[in-house]
């Protein structure tokens, strides 16, 4: 009988692996990290038993998380990511010539360290002379960071799901914090969740961000191994209209390309349209009279 793997996306549905060898499972202060080798997806990282990292579909995630922002920022000096110790967040921010100083603050060490140990393809970065690593908390980084006047271009929020200790990131005050590191100029974009399966957490981010900022979009990518495959993203500025691309933009994509493995030019431009059951609940639209994707099976009445 094969071992299996099961990442409940929802109490009642899962995606399984087929795991063909058990290389690590320990517990930490913050979560269960498992690592296990696959036969479809490669080398997989668990984070509180849901998919963080596969070989598989890695790029796809972290390409979108960064490019599309620092794409949209007409000179990305400075960038900080929050959570992303598995360095791929990082590995994708350092193709971009014109940063300067990358800080990344993970508040466990131990994926940090499995990172490096299982996915050297991810953590190629953690050691370059741009970055910065910090195995910290967050909230507290940056807290610090706005006390001390400093400035940010850029800031990514890699973190899991909105439970545990990544609750904080979700919250008003820290958007607010991060809008005081970012000034008038800078852009901040934090992972959003699933659209298929948790639409309430992608319109909750949406939400809350407007409040925050003047200028919020929110775009799609593909990432098989998380729940529906399909994953949100929330680009939040206070003067950058982040679905325009800068002016310098093009020339930019274009000597990035050749380096990627999922995102281009034409699939960042449509990243930002959205399915009619996405929008109309970014909308607050009233709900239609047939399911859709989003929706709660239970209400189908089908």
């Amino acid at each position: 009988m094969s071992d299996r793997y099961f990442d409940p996306w929802t109490k009642h549905t899962f995606l399984t692996y087929t795991v063909t060898k058990r290389l690590e499972s320990f517990e930490t202060p913050y979560q269960t990290i498992e690592v296990f080798e696959t036969e479809d997806f490669g080398t997989v990282l668990t984070l509180g038993g849901v998919t963080n990292v596969t070989d598989r579909d890695e790029s796809g995630y972290h390409e979108m998380l960064a490019h599309v922002p620092l794409l949209a920022h007409p000179n990305p000096k400075q960038v900080l990511i929050i959570g992303g110790g598995d360095g791929g967040t990082l590995r994708e921010v350092l193709r971009h010539p014109e940063v300067e100083r990358a800080v990344l603050c993970d508040i466990d060490g131990e994926v940090i360290r499995v990172s490096r140990q299982y996915f050297p393809q991810c953590a190629s970065a953690l050691d370059h002379p741009r970055a910065e690593v910090i195995v910290g908390d967050g909230l507290d980084y940056v807290a610090q960071a706005a006390a001390r006047g400093e400035k940010f271009d850029v800031i990514l929020i890699d973190s899991t799901d909105p439970v545990d200790a990544a609750v904080g990131l979700f919250t008003e005050p820290f958007y607010r914090q991060c809008a005081q590191l970012l000034g008038d100029t800078g852009i901040l974009v934090p992972q959003s969740d699933s659209p298929v399966f948790y639409l309430d957490r992608v319109e909750h981010v949406y939400g809350t961000l407007s409040t925050v900022f003047a200028k919020t979009s929110l775009y799609l990518g593909q990432v098989v191994g998380y729940p529906g495959g399909f994953w949100a993203y929330t680009a939040a500025s206070q003067t950058i209209d982040v679905k325009a691309a800068a002016p310098n933009a093009l020339e930019r994509i274009a000597k990035l390309e050749p380096q990627l493995r999922y995102a281009n030019r034409d699939l960042i431009r449509a990243a930002f349209a959205l399915p009619t059951y996405v929008a109309r609940r970014l909308r607050h639209d009233p709900p239609t009279a047939l399911p859709g994707i989003g929706d709660d099976p239970k209400a189908f009445g089908v």
